[in-house]
């Protein structure tokens, strides 16, 4: 039986290629996201799809998911492991969310964007556009310089409570002798809120 958050990392259907949200990271972002049961949720940048399976998990049959990527083959990757976890709420498309996210006729509960991309700024403003007054913006990123720009973008969009953590985790290996702890690469974790 799966129990959300936290699906662990090996349940996923994986392509090294393609990033994946880890379990630390997603059980966090998701927190921050605030979803509940019949939420509207957007990905962004779904990936392999972890985010998108924990979350249309959480949000039940009466929510939905919506898992945007430009990349075809991470689209097809969400798709496999929305398929293995059994999940019917799950709306996959492929495209630019600068382009494609404008044109959806949902408005959404609260949104998570995967960092790392060199068109942050035209991003956010597309997602917030789509966020009802009090959704949730949450975006990870690995780096600094794209944590600041996500930052000053929710702020320039009007965000209310914009907050930036930076998570560090470390996972424990067991070796001949014992455990040892192999960190990870430091994730910032940032959210602000529409205003109403």
């Amino acid at each position: 039986m799966i129990r959300v958050p936290g699906i662990p990392d090996g349940l996923f259907v994986r392509d090294e290629s393609i990033p994946m949200t880890k379990e630390e990271i997603r059980v966090l972002a998701l927190s921050k996201a605030g979803l509940f049961r019949g939420a509207r949720f957007l990905d962004v940048g779904s990936g392999t799809g972890s985010v998108t399976v924990e979350a249309a998990l959480f949000v039940g049959e009466e929510g939905v998911v919506y898992a945007v990527d430009k990349d075809k083959r991470a689209v097809e990757l969400t798709r496999r492991n929305v398929e293995k976890f059994g999940l019917r709420n799950v709306r996959l498309i492929e495209g630019d969310a600068v382009e494609v996210v404008p044109r959806l006729e949902e408005s959404f509960d609260a949104a998570f964007v995967g960092g790392g991309s060199e068109n942050i700024e035209a991003i956010l403003e597309a997602v917030y556009s789509k966020l009802k007054a009090g959704g949730r913006l949450v975006v990870d990123a690995i780096m600094l310089d794209t944590a600041y720009r996500a930052i000053k973008a929710l702020e320039e969009l009007g965000a209310a409570e914009v907050e930036v953590v930076e998570v560090m985790v470390a996972k424990g290996m067991r070796v001949r002798h014992g455990v040892v702890m192999l960190a990870r690469n430091p994730i910032f974790i940032i959210r602000g809120v529409k205003h109403a």
